[in-house]
């Protein structure tokens, strides 16, 4: 069982805030809470919509983040403690949960904090996430797995953050890597 620390929440805050980038800010209002999980939407540079995020930490200050975004892609990303990206590289990712086949794809690191992969199509992407309780993460020099009880509950909330602000995911029948 998962233990959460009131520090490692903290740190977690902390963390998100300063992942995002520069002028990403959190759309008041947005936030959300499904059992461990947090979530809100956020705006660009601009002011614009720009995705609804969900993402759990866990009590070593690994932190996982599924991104929906409105042009029907989901980006799984991780950030590793004590691991620091370099910003322009890609790897071969395997994505699995303790079901079915891993959804494999080029990874990319989107900056020193935080590696991961997008796909294509929310909606399988939010299945395949779905079909288990246990994600794995192999690539990119990491083998980590992950235990994301209550991912489902926290994803349809992302889902319906992300329908409520227009951006729909429609389309995407295959789970495939979205081009880097």
């Amino acid at each position: 069982m998962r233990q959460f620390a009131i520090a490692a929440a903290l740190a977690l805050a902390s963390a998100l805030a300063s992942a995002l980038p520069a002028a990403a800010e959190e759309i008041p209002g947005s936030n959300f809470k499904s059992g461990f999980w947090e979530g809100a939407a956020y705006t660009d540079d601009t002011g614009a919509f720009m995705e609804c995020s969900t993402w759990v930490g866990y009590q070593n200050g690994q932190t996982l983040w599924v991104r929906l975004l409105p042009n029907d892609t989901v980006s799984i990303y991780l950030n590793q403690p004590d691991v620091t990206f370099k910003p322009g590289d890609t790897f071969e990712l395997w994505v699995m949960m303790e079901t079915g086949l891993p959804a494999i794809g080029t990874g990319d690191v989107w900056n020193e904090s935080y590696a991961g992969i997008t796909y294509n199509g929310i909606q399988p992407t939010v299945d395949f996430l779905n079909s288990g309780r246990y994600l794995r993460m192999l690539g990119m020099g990491i083998d980590e797995g992950f235990d994301v009880d209550g991912i489902a509950p926290a994803l349809a909330m992302a889902q319906d953050c992300l329908a409520q602000r227009g951006g729909i995911g429609v389309g995407g029948k295959v789970l495939d890597a979205a081009p880097g």
